[in-house]
């Protein structure tokens, strides 16, 4: 089985899923494939850090799974994903006088091409940092993630939360989640994956990355065996929250 092909095959379902998906993280994505699919999330998981990430320590995912990631693309399986997509081979045209002149034009148009596109680039970037510095450098949490903001929209934002510098890591990867019994609360080698806070209310709050409470600034805690015993709904359904319009 040519894993160019599992490669390509991969890349289509997760670009399909982040279609169907409001949450883009590896785990959201998985979670939502395996409810549609046979597919176990950790096998989308080891899938996504392979042919996503680059992780080279996973293996190739078994023939049946690649059948399953297939019917979720909408085939019967990797016979008739592979038989409708024909790679026809390139006839290479013979070397005139030695040299491929039309290759020697394609590569020197390129090549010219991507040194304009360099400057056009520069002079944007300049344009965009030198009229627009105030702009979208700033982020503010809205219900359950953190979205983009321009910093001249005073302290506050439309939804009664700070407005604070941009941070990209915290912007792509906080997001306050519904778990339940069913949740990955752990990654394989048994690092947590939640982390949760308990409110005024003495109920309990979860999010996907460590650091401060988005809105009160108080430090998350790692999830815990305990945590989840006692906290955590026992119904299977997976649920997580919604990104606000």
């Amino acid at each position: 089985m040519d894993e160019k092909i599992v490669e390509e095959i991969i890349g289509e379902v997760f670009k399909k899923a982040k279609k169907e998906h409001a949450s883009h993280s590896k785990f959201a994505l998985s979670n939502h494939i395996s409810n549609q699919t046979d597919l176990s999330s950790r096998t989308l998981e080891r899938a996504y850090d392979r042919y996503i990430n680059k992780k080279t320590k996973y293996g190739v995912p078994q023939a049946e799974s690649i059948d399953l990631f297939c019917k979720y693309l909408g085939y019967e399986d990797f016979r008739d994903y592979a038989e409708s997509k024909p790679r026809d081979a390139v006839i290479e045209q013979p070397p005139i006088n030695g040299i491929d002149k039309q290759k020697l034009i394609i590569n020197i148009s390129i090549a010219f091409g991507l040194i304009l596109l360099f400057f056009a680039f520069q002079k944007w970037s300049d344009f965009k940092y030198n009229n627009n510095s105030a702009v979208d450098k700033c982020m503010t949490w809205a219900d359950s993630i953190y979205i983009p903001i321009s910093c001249n929209k005073g302290p506050l934002s439309k939804y009664g939360t700070q407005v604070k510098p941009l941070d990209q890591m915290e912007l792509n990867n906080m997001r306050k989640v519904e778990v339940n019994a069913a949740y990955d609360f752990f990654s394989e080698d048994g690092k947590p994956l939640v982390w949760y806070f308990k409110n005024k209310s003495n109920e309990h709050e979860f999010f996907t990355a460590p650091g401060l409470h988005p809105i009160n600034g108080e430090t998350l805690r790692k999830i815990t065996p305990y945590i989840i015993q006692n906290y955590v709904p026992m119904h299977l359904d997976k649920k997580e929250s919604f990104t606000p319009e």
